[in-house]
């Protein structure tokens, strides 16, 4: 099958999957708000051990897949380029990218703290009214401020992971081997099935009474990967001269790089470490996340070999 046909299926069933995975929350949350104790401790297991799994297999990404082809296509460019420098280029575009995303999130942060706090004033305020006529008006007008601001801070959370999705969907895109697209669509459609899971939950928590508010944030997160998807298969498959194309291949893969290497440490592995689960089951969740990757680099380095030494025989 060709490359590309191949991303833009895998492409559509990642959409579906973050649709699917992302609007379960809206009817299992009828089911879990009666559970409590054993039922839900371990549920929460279960989603920690893939998170930890899905954590293993971006490590593997990250470092045995991307980074080299990075490094591959700055070679490249360089030698056509005839660019001599023994700066470490693609190491400062994947930090550039790394720190992007990490401010884009303390921004967002930022943002949605003096919500809080506003929020948090409205509340207390109410404590203050004398009437029963100005405790209702309090009241409602109390209801419609934290409504707004549930609206404003959802937007802005799935703002953020729109950008981390978009980078996602270009890093997939702009792969050139069918190894390449399996194992980095390994590790995006399990850390989206759970990450999905769970951007429905707090969704569906924020907006119990607004479905379609739910509904149409998880369909721009579903839609966002896809396209970014569309626009690194676009520049793979472009007419642009080949010094250009690595060129910019390197800065975004590196870009995207930096994205990954972000979600995994400050989103995933970091994050799952605090709960108070079998360390020593997430640690080995994410080993085998990380060896599965390993294998497949293995075995594809080892094919790539078989069908090239015949050639150098042949010489």
């Amino acid at each position: 099958m060709n490359v590309a046909v191949l991303k833009g299926i895998l492409l559509a069933v990642m959409a579906i999957i973050t649709m699917i995975f992302g609007l379960i929350p809206m009817k299992l949350m009828k089911v879990l708000s009666g559970k409590t104790g054993k039922f839900e401790r371990r549920a929460s297991f279960i989603v920690s051990m893939l998170s930890c799994f899905a954590g293993g297999v971006f490590l593997g990404v990250c470092f045995l897949d991307l980074l080299p082809d990075a490094l591959e296509s700055f070679d490249s460019w360089k030698k056509a380029a005839h660019f001599h420098s023994h700066y470490p280029i693609v190491p400062l575009t994947f930090m550039i990218g790394f720190f992007v995303v990490n401010i884009f999130e303390e921004i967002v942060g930022k943002f949605c703290g003096h919500e809080d706090e506003r929020d948090t004033r409205k509340k207390h305020a109410a404590t203050f009214v004398s009437t029963a006529s100005d405790a209702e008006n309090v009241c409602v007008e109390t209801e419609s401020v934290n409504s707004n601001v549930a609206i404003v801070k959802s937007l802005t959370f799935v703002l953020a992971l729109m950008f981390h999705a978009s980078l996602e969907g270009f890093a997939f895109g702009v792969q050139q081997s069918t190894m390449s697209v399996a194992s980095l669509f390994a590790g995006i459609i399990v850390h989206k099935a759970v990450v999905s899971f769970s951007v429905g939950m707090r969704l569906a928590e924020a907006h119990p009474h607004r479905p379609w508010i739910v509904v149409g944030l998880i369909l721009l997160v579903a839609l966002v990967t896809p396209l970014g998807g569309s626009i690194g298969i676009i520049l793979e498959n472009s007419q642009m001269d080949l010094v250009t194309k690595d060129l910019v291949t390197c800065i975004l893969v590196s870009l995207a790089l930096g994205t990954f290497i972000y979600i995994t440490f400050y989103e995933i592995l970091v994050p799952e470490s605090t709960k108070s689960h079998n360390k020593f089951a997430q640690w080995l969740s994410s080993i085998i996340g990380f060896a599965i990757i390993a294998g497949m680099m293995a075995f594809h380095s080892h094919d790539e070999s078989s069908h090239s030494a015949p050639d150098v025989h042949n010489k």
